[in-house]
């Protein structure tokens, strides 16, 4: 990942996460200044702290990884039909999930 991928990340993470960039540097233990220098495309170089965002932020996203409501409606509506499908939904679900994370949130 290049570091002006990160900066448009964090800046999602942020909005998205609703976590503060001071919140952040303290979960991270690094200053408040660097996680600015990132968010404000001021950070030029890929060091130690910018892969720490970016483990943290990826962590995050795989934790709260949020299934759209029409799916899930769907898969509620298999499993009350036939509880054994439930197998098959997990794998696809971990498929989507797969594919979500590489076209997303996965760091390279």
């Amino acid at each position: 990942m290049q570091v002006d991928e990160l900066q448009k990340r964090l800046n999602n993470f942020l909005y998205n996460s609703g976590m503060s960039k001071n919140a952040l540097a303290k979960t991270l233990k690094i200053s408040q200044s660097q996680v600015s220098n990132v968010a404000n495309g001021y950070c030029k170089r890929w060091t130690k702290n910018t892969k720490k965002i970016a483990d943290y932020i990826q962590e995050y996203y795989q934790d709260n990884f949020q299934i759209p409501v029409k799916i899930e409606t769907n898969l509620k509506q298999i499993l009350l039909k036939n509880p054994n499908n439930e197998s098959h939904i997990l794998a696809i679900l971990e498929g989507i999930n797969s594919l979500q994370l590489n076209s997303k949130n996965e760091t390279k």
